[in-house]
C-alpha cells in the first residue's frame, strides 16, 4: 500500500486519451498540490488523468504494463480463468498457465491490485478539491461539478467493486493520501463492508449528483452506468428487488444516441444486421452504455492477446466451446446464431486454431478459409464494453427468476435470443422450466452473448457454479500437471492471492485463505 503515495505525485496528469471529452487536455508536471487543483484546466487534466488510470487497468498495451507487454486485467481478473479461453500451448506464458490451471501463486503479475489503488487515490484526490477549483475558477459551474464528482464517486465505486470481486477483502481509502507522515498501512476490511459502507454509498452519490434525461459521453461514467453498476452490485448480493429496481432506473436513462434505453422490449437492443457497431462505434450504438474510449496515436497498439495479431498467442479459445459454438458455424448445418462469427474466426488457419478473436475490430462479419484475418492495422482502437443493454437485460432476467417471475425472465431472456438469430424459446421448452433452468439458460444465454466482455468469471462465482462448470475442464487442463484434478478449494481459491510486493509493502494484510506465500 505505500505505493499509493506515488498517486500523489499527480501522474494524474498524464493524459492518454481516455476519455472523449478530455482528449485534447494537455500533462502538467509535478506541480506542488498548493498549486495545483485552482481552475477548470487543472480538473479537466486530472478528470483525464483518472480515466487513463482506470482504462490502463481494464486493458492497455504497453512497456510498462503486467508482465512487460499488457495488462489487460478486465479479462485475466472476469475471464481467463473461466470455461471461455485456455493457454495456448505453442506459445506458453508461466503467469497465465497458473491461471488456467487453478496454481495462482503470490507472485503472478495479475495478482497485484495496487494500480486500481491509485485509480481510487486519484478520485479521492478530486473528490476533495473539485470544491476548491471551484471557488476559485467561475467556470466551474455547479452543474459541471456535480457532474465531475458522480463520475469520482462512479469510477471509484467501480474500482473498489473489481477489488472485492477478485481479492474479496481489502482495505478502505476514502481520502487522499498527501501526506507521507500519514501511515500507508491498512488492514483488510470484509467484502460486505466495503460493499455496504463504501461501493453503495458512492454510487447513491453518484446517481443524486448525476443530471436525469441527459444525453451522455459513452466514455464518461453517466447516469445509465452508475445504473448498471449498482444492478451489478445487488446481483453479487443476490438482493433481487434492489438490482431489479436499479435496472428500472437504467431503463428511464438515456442512451449515446439520446434515445432512452426503454426496457420494454427487443427494439431497446442493436439491431441485428448492425450487433458488432456496439463494440467498433459505441457512440453511435443505442445499446452502448459504458465503454472504455482509445486512441492509438496516443496510447499505442491495444495488442490484446486474444486478437491484434493471428498469431504467437498465450490464450486461445477453449476447445468445448470452440466445437460447441464457433466451429458448428462452419457446418452444413449451422446455427442462425450471428454471433459466432463476429466474436472469432471461426475458419481459423492451420497452426492458429481458436486464436483469432474478432469482437472488437471492424472486420468481416463473416470471414472464410480464403479471408481468415482481414484485420492487419494494430493501429485500430478497442473500445472495451464495460456495460451494455443485453447484459442489463439478462441481469433484469436473472433478477426476475430469482424473484419467482419466470413469465418476465424468460421474456428479457428472449429478447436477447431474438436479436442474435435464435428462436424465441417457449414457456414449455424443458430448457426454461423452472427456476434452476432458467437460471442455467441465461448464464448459457450470458456467456455467448457477452463473450470476451471480461464477465464469465464473475458469473459463475456470483451464482455459486465455480466448481460445477470449472471441475471438468479444470481436471482436462490439469492433466499431468499437478496431484490433484479439479477445481481446489473453490470457496476460496476462487478469488485470487495477493500479491507478494503488495503484502511487502503492508504488513497489515494477510494471505486469502487457500494460497501461502
Amino acid at each position: 500500500m505505500k505505493k499509493i503515495s506515488s498517486i500523489v505525485a499527480l501522474s494524474v496528469l498524464i493524459l492518454l486519451g481516455s476519455c472523449e471529452k478530455f482528449l485534447d487536455e494537455q500533462p502538467l508536471v509535478d506541480p506542488a498540490l498548493s498549486q495545483f487543483y485552482k481552475n477548470k484546466y487543472d480538473i479537466d487534466a486530472a478528470m483525464a488523468g483518472m480515466y487513463n488510470a482506470f482504462q490502463s487497468q481494464m486493458v492497455r498495451s504497453g512497456e510498462s504494463g503486467n508482465s512487460g507487454n499488457v495488462t489487460e486485467n478486465a479479462l485475466y481478473w472476469g475471464e481467463y480463468r473461466s470455461d471461455n479461453f485456455d493457454r495456448d500451448i505453442v506459445y506458453p506464458k508461466e503467469d497465465f498457465n497458473q491461471i488456467i490451471e487453478n496454481s495462482i501463486l503470490p507472485s503472478n503479475d495479475f495478482a497485484d491490485w495496487t494500480g486500481l489503488y491509485s485509480v481510487i487515490g486519484r478520485a479521492n484526490m478530486l473528490i476533495k478539491y473539485i470544491p476548491q477549483a471551484a471557488s476559485l475558477d467561475g467556470q466551474l459551474t455547479e452543474g459541471i461539478q456535480k457532474s465531475y464528482l458522480a463520475q469520482c464517486y462512479g469510477i471509484r465505486a467501480i474500482s473498489y467493486f473489481y477489488i472485492i470481486r477478485v481479492w474479496k477483502n481489502a482495505p478502505i481509502w476514502t481520502e487522499p493520501f498527501e501526506d507521507l507522515k500519514q501511515d500507508p498501512e491498512r488492514p483488510q476490511e470484509s467484502q460486505q463492508k466495503i460493499i455496504d459502507e463504501v461501493i453503495i454509498p458512492d454510487l447513491e452519490n453518484a446517481y443524486s449528483l448525476i443530471v436525469k434525461g441527459e444525453r451522455p459521453v459513452v466514455y464518461n461514467i453517466s447516469e445509465g452506468a452508475i445504473c448498471a453498476i449498482m444492478a451489478d452490485v445487488y446481483m453479487w448480493k443476490k438482493d433481487y428487488p434492489n438490482a431489479i429496481k436499479w435496472i428500472q432506473n437504467l431503463f428511464k436513462a438515456k442512451s449515446p444516441t439520446n434515445t432512452t434505453y426503454l426496457g420494454v422490449d427487443g427494439s431497446n437492443l442493436q439491431a441485428t444486421a448492425s450487433w458488432k457497431s456496439i463494440f467498433t462505434s459505441p457512440a453511435t450504438s443505442k445499446e452502448a452504455i459504458w465503454s472504455l474510449h482509445w486512441d492509438w496515436e496516443k496510447n499505442g497498439c491495444a495488442c490484446m492477446q486474444t486478437s491484434w495479431s493471428p498469431n504467437n498467442k498465450n490464450i486461445v479459445i477453449d476447445e468445448d466451446i470452440f466445437a460447441s459454438w464457433f466451429a458448428v458455424q462452419t457446418s452444413t448445418t449451422p446455427s442462425p446464431d450471428i454471433r459466432p462469427k463476429q466474436t472469432a474466426d471461426v475458419y481459423p488457419v492451420t497452426n492458429n486454431k481458436r486464436n483469432r478473436f474478432l469482437k472488437w475490430y471492424p472486420t468481416a462479419a463473416n470471414p472464410t478459409a480464403a479471408d481468415p484475418w482481414p484485420l492487419t492495422n494494430e493501429q485500430v482502437p478497442v473500445y472495451f464494453t464495460m456495460y451494455r443493454l443485453a447484459d442489463i437485460y439478462l441481469l433484469y432476467a436473472e433478477a426476475l427468476n430469482g424473484s419467482n417471475d419466470l413469465p418476465n425472465a424468460l421474456k428479457y431472456l428472449n429478447f436477447v435470443r431474438v436479436r442474435a438469430g435464435l428462436p424465441a424459446y417457449e414457456s414449455t421448452d424443458p430448457l426454461v422450466s423452472g427456476k434452476e433452468a432458467m437460471e442455467d439458460a441465461i448464464l448459457n444465454e450470458r456467456q455467448k452473448e457477452l463473450f470476451g466482455e471480461g464477465k464469465r468469471w464473475f458469473d459463475l462465482m456470483r451464482t455459486g457454479k465455480v466448481k460445477e462448470v470449472m471441475d471438468p475442464i479444470m481436471i482436462r487442463r490439469q492433466a499431468g500437471n499437478i496431484d490433484q484434478p479439479g477445481f481446489v478449494d473453490p470457496e476460496n481459491r476462487q478469488y485470487w492471492p495477493i500479491s507478494r510486493n503488495v503484502l511487502n509493502a503492508n504488513k497489515k494484510l494477510s494471505q486469502n485463505s487457500g494460497y501461502t506465500d
